[in-house]
Protein backbone atom coordinates (compact mmCIF):
# COMPACT_ATOMS: atom_id res chain seq x y z
CA UNK A 1 0.00 0.00 0.00
CA UNK A 2 1.39 3.35 -1.33
CA UNK A 3 0.93 6.64 0.94
CA UNK A 4 0.73 8.63 -1.76
CA UNK A 5 -1.44 9.46 -5.40
CA UNK A 6 0.36 8.55 -8.40
CA UNK A 7 -0.15 11.78 -9.24
CA UNK A 8 0.65 12.95 -6.40
CA UNK A 9 4.21 11.30 -6.94
CA UNK A 10 4.35 12.47 -10.53
CA UNK A 11 3.70 15.96 -9.72
CA UNK A 12 6.62 16.05 -6.81
CA UNK A 13 8.91 14.37 -9.92
CA UNK A 14 8.09 17.13 -12.32
CA UNK A 15 9.03 19.63 -9.89
CA UNK A 16 12.68 18.18 -9.41
CA UNK A 17 11.28 16.81 -5.68
CA UNK A 18 11.35 13.00 -6.14
CA UNK A 19 13.87 12.37 -3.56
CA UNK A 20 11.20 13.64 -1.16
CA UNK A 21 9.04 11.55 -2.29
CA UNK A 22 10.41 8.77 -1.92
CA UNK A 23 11.38 9.45 1.21
CA UNK A 24 8.01 10.03 2.60
CA UNK A 25 6.79 6.95 1.20
CA UNK A 26 9.98 5.17 3.04
CA UNK A 27 8.98 6.80 6.25
CA UNK A 28 5.43 5.69 5.71
CA UNK A 29 6.37 1.74 4.95
CA UNK A 30 8.67 2.03 8.16
CA UNK A 31 6.10 3.08 9.99
CA UNK A 32 3.39 0.31 8.59
CA UNK A 33 6.12 -2.00 9.98
CA UNK A 34 5.71 -1.03 13.57
CA UNK A 35 2.08 -1.50 13.33
CA UNK A 36 0.31 -3.83 15.74
CA UNK A 37 -2.81 -5.52 15.73
CA UNK A 38 -3.17 -5.27 19.54
CA UNK A 39 -1.15 -5.07 23.04
CA UNK A 40 -1.74 -7.91 25.22
CA UNK A 41 -2.40 -6.24 28.18
CA UNK A 42 -4.38 -9.12 30.58
CA UNK A 43 -5.89 -8.01 33.61
CA UNK A 44 -4.87 -4.76 34.92
CA UNK A 45 -5.39 -5.97 38.76
CA UNK A 46 -2.84 -8.09 38.38
CA UNK A 47 -0.04 -5.90 36.83
CA UNK A 48 2.96 -4.17 38.85
CA UNK A 49 2.95 -0.62 38.50
CA UNK A 50 6.32 -1.02 35.94
CA UNK A 51 4.31 -4.05 33.96
CA UNK A 52 1.41 -1.40 33.44
CA UNK A 53 3.92 1.23 32.22
CA UNK A 54 5.64 -0.60 29.89
CA UNK A 55 2.29 -1.32 28.25
CA UNK A 56 1.18 2.01 28.28
CA UNK A 57 4.37 2.75 26.79
CA UNK A 58 3.45 0.33 23.67
CA UNK A 59 0.32 1.14 23.26
CA UNK A 60 0.34 5.47 23.34
CA UNK A 61 3.53 4.12 20.77
CA UNK A 62 0.40 2.40 18.49
CA UNK A 63 -1.74 5.03 19.10
CA UNK A 64 1.02 7.70 17.74
CA UNK A 65 2.04 5.57 14.63
CA UNK A 66 -1.88 5.17 13.81
CA UNK A 67 -2.17 8.66 14.15
CA UNK A 68 1.24 9.28 11.94
CA UNK A 69 0.14 6.53 9.34
CA UNK A 70 -3.18 8.22 8.86
CA UNK A 71 -2.33 11.77 8.52
CA UNK A 72 0.81 11.14 5.77
CA UNK A 73 -1.78 9.27 3.77
CA UNK A 74 -4.45 12.35 4.35
CA UNK A 75 -1.53 14.72 3.13
CA UNK A 76 -1.05 12.77 -0.07
CA UNK A 77 -4.54 13.21 -0.76
CA UNK A 78 -4.78 16.80 0.55
CA UNK A 79 -1.91 17.44 -2.46
CA UNK A 80 -3.98 15.55 -5.02
CA UNK A 81 -7.28 17.15 -4.04
CA UNK A 82 -5.46 20.89 -4.11
CA UNK A 83 -6.42 21.80 -0.65
CA UNK A 84 -3.57 23.19 0.72
CA UNK A 85 -4.78 24.09 4.01
CA UNK A 86 -6.21 20.34 5.22
CA UNK A 87 -2.51 19.82 4.04
CA UNK A 88 -1.19 21.74 6.26
CA UNK A 89 -3.30 21.07 9.04
CA UNK A 90 -2.46 17.22 8.25
CA UNK A 91 1.19 17.76 8.05
CA UNK A 92 0.67 19.42 11.74
CA UNK A 93 -1.14 16.92 13.38
CA UNK A 94 1.63 14.19 12.01
CA UNK A 95 4.59 17.14 13.56
CA UNK A 96 2.74 16.74 16.99
CA UNK A 97 3.19 12.58 17.03
CA UNK A 98 6.41 13.21 16.60
CA UNK A 99 6.14 15.64 19.28
CA UNK A 100 4.76 14.17 21.85
CA UNK A 101 6.59 10.92 20.94
CA UNK A 102 9.97 13.07 21.48
CA UNK A 103 8.90 13.98 24.56
CA UNK A 104 8.00 10.96 26.07
CA UNK A 105 11.35 9.26 24.51
CA UNK A 106 13.37 12.22 26.31
CA UNK A 107 11.02 11.80 29.88
CA UNK A 108 12.63 7.80 29.49
CA UNK A 109 15.96 9.33 28.59
CA UNK A 110 15.58 11.10 32.32
CA UNK A 111 13.86 8.04 34.06
CA UNK A 112 16.98 5.84 32.70
CA UNK A 113 19.46 8.30 34.04
CA UNK A 114 17.71 9.14 37.38
CA UNK A 115 16.76 12.08 36.79
CA UNK A 116 12.77 11.68 37.42
CA UNK A 117 11.78 9.42 39.53
CA UNK A 118 9.32 6.57 38.44
CA UNK A 119 6.20 7.32 39.91
CA UNK A 120 6.92 10.76 37.62
CA UNK A 121 7.15 8.88 34.71
CA UNK A 122 4.01 6.19 35.47
CA UNK A 123 1.76 9.46 35.92
CA UNK A 124 3.01 11.19 32.03
CA UNK A 125 2.97 8.20 30.07
CA UNK A 126 -0.33 7.62 31.60
CA UNK A 127 -1.66 11.13 30.61
CA UNK A 128 0.25 10.87 27.36
CA UNK A 129 -2.54 8.19 26.77
CA UNK A 130 -6.04 9.34 28.60
CA UNK A 131 -4.86 13.42 29.31
CA UNK A 132 -8.27 15.66 28.18
CA UNK A 133 -8.86 19.47 28.40
CA UNK A 134 -12.52 19.27 28.06
CA UNK A 135 -14.67 19.59 31.60
CA UNK A 136 -16.53 16.48 30.91
CA UNK A 137 -13.68 14.38 31.89
CA UNK A 138 -13.52 15.61 35.34
CA UNK A 139 -11.19 12.50 36.52
CA UNK A 140 -8.66 13.06 33.84
CA UNK A 141 -5.61 15.29 34.01
CA UNK A 142 -4.99 17.31 30.95
CA UNK A 143 -2.49 16.19 28.42
CA UNK A 144 1.45 18.07 28.06
CA UNK A 145 1.11 21.14 26.16
CA UNK A 146 2.27 20.65 22.66
CA UNK A 147 4.58 23.33 22.77
CA UNK A 148 6.34 21.73 25.63
CA UNK A 149 6.49 18.22 23.57
CA UNK A 150 8.41 20.63 20.98
CA UNK A 151 10.76 21.88 22.55
CA UNK A 152 11.28 18.95 24.40
CA UNK A 153 11.47 16.75 21.32
CA UNK A 154 14.65 19.44 19.66
CA UNK A 155 16.14 19.17 22.81
CA UNK A 156 16.81 15.31 22.39
CA UNK A 157 17.20 15.79 18.48
CA UNK A 158 19.70 18.17 19.20
CA UNK A 159 21.21 16.02 21.39
CA UNK A 160 21.48 13.04 19.46
CA UNK A 161 20.43 13.51 16.01
CA UNK A 162 21.91 16.73 14.78
CA UNK A 163 24.77 16.79 17.21
CA UNK A 164 24.17 20.48 17.23
CA UNK A 165 21.51 23.36 18.07
CA UNK A 166 18.87 23.20 15.26
CA UNK A 167 15.20 24.01 16.51
CA UNK A 168 14.34 22.36 13.60
CA UNK A 169 10.75 21.03 15.00
CA UNK A 170 10.18 24.72 16.54
CA UNK A 171 10.95 25.80 13.27
CA UNK A 172 8.64 23.49 11.52
CA UNK A 173 6.54 23.49 13.35
CA UNK A 174 5.68 27.65 13.66
CA UNK A 175 5.97 27.61 9.91
CA UNK A 176 2.60 25.01 10.03
CA UNK A 177 0.79 26.77 12.08
CA UNK A 178 0.86 29.94 10.21
CA UNK A 179 -0.70 27.98 7.44
CA UNK A 180 -3.51 26.35 10.40
CA UNK A 181 -4.52 29.95 11.07
CA UNK A 182 -6.00 32.53 8.86
CA UNK A 183 -2.80 34.42 8.68
CA UNK A 184 -0.73 36.17 5.85
CA UNK A 185 0.74 32.25 5.07
CA UNK A 186 -2.57 30.72 4.32
CA UNK A 187 -4.85 33.92 2.91
CA UNK A 188 -2.52 34.83 0.79
CA UNK A 189 -3.40 30.88 -0.41
CA UNK A 190 -6.86 32.41 -1.47
CA UNK A 191 -5.84 35.33 -4.19
CA UNK A 192 -3.76 36.62 -6.48
CA UNK A 193 -2.87 40.68 -7.40
CA UNK A 194 -3.66 41.15 -11.13
CA UNK A 195 -1.35 44.27 -11.30
CA UNK A 196 -2.87 45.10 -14.71
CA UNK A 197 -6.73 45.37 -13.45
CA UNK A 198 -5.34 46.45 -10.09
CA UNK A 199 -7.69 43.35 -8.68
CA UNK A 200 -7.39 40.76 -5.85
CA UNK A 201 -8.59 37.76 -7.67
CA UNK A 202 -10.21 34.80 -6.10
CA UNK A 203 -8.92 31.65 -6.89
CA UNK A 204 -11.96 28.97 -7.64
CA UNK A 205 -9.54 26.49 -7.97
CA UNK A 206 -5.78 26.28 -6.31
CA UNK A 207 -2.97 25.22 -8.75
CA UNK A 208 -0.17 23.28 -7.49
CA UNK A 209 2.30 25.92 -6.10
CA UNK A 210 5.85 25.82 -3.94
CA UNK A 211 3.78 25.92 -0.81
CA UNK A 212 2.27 22.30 -1.40
CA UNK A 213 5.97 21.42 -2.05
CA UNK A 214 7.97 23.14 1.24
CA UNK A 215 4.40 21.13 3.55
CA UNK A 216 5.51 18.19 1.88
CA UNK A 217 9.17 18.29 2.12
CA UNK A 218 8.45 19.28 5.96
CA UNK A 219 6.13 16.11 6.39
CA UNK A 220 9.22 14.18 4.56
CA UNK A 221 11.51 15.86 7.48
CA UNK A 222 8.67 14.72 10.30
CA UNK A 223 8.59 11.36 9.17
CA UNK A 224 12.31 10.91 9.69
CA UNK A 225 11.96 12.53 12.83
CA UNK A 226 9.43 9.31 14.08
CA UNK A 227 11.27 6.85 12.90
CA UNK A 228 14.13 7.36 14.60
CA UNK A 229 12.50 8.22 17.59
CA UNK A 230 10.98 5.36 17.65
CA UNK A 231 13.91 3.10 17.67
CA UNK A 232 15.18 4.97 20.81
CA UNK A 233 11.84 4.89 22.56
CA UNK A 234 12.04 1.45 21.99
CA UNK A 235 15.33 1.28 22.59
CA UNK A 236 14.70 2.83 25.78
CA UNK A 237 11.89 0.74 27.22
CA UNK A 238 13.80 -2.32 27.31
CA UNK A 239 16.34 -0.41 29.01
CA UNK A 240 14.17 0.22 31.97
CA UNK A 241 11.60 -2.09 31.69
CA UNK A 242 13.69 -5.27 30.61
CA UNK A 243 12.94 -7.26 33.89
CA UNK A 244 9.18 -6.52 33.71
CA UNK A 245 7.31 -9.05 31.61
CA UNK A 246 3.47 -8.97 32.01
CA UNK A 247 1.79 -11.95 31.91
CA UNK A 248 -1.23 -12.22 29.37
CA UNK A 249 -4.83 -12.96 31.42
Amino acid sequence: MACLPESVSKAMKDAGDEETGKSIEESYQGVLAKRADFIEYGDPEKLTDKQRAKLNCALLKQVLIHRAERLMVACGQMFETKNLYALALSARGHMEAVAVMGYMTRRLDSLIKGNIEFARFEEDIANGLMGAHDDIFTLAKAPVNVLTCVEHTDKILDAEFFKEKKQAMQSLYTWLSEFAHPNFCSNKSAFDLDKATGRMVLRKENEINTDYFQTMSTLCMSGSFLQWLIELFDTHVETYFKDEEPKAA
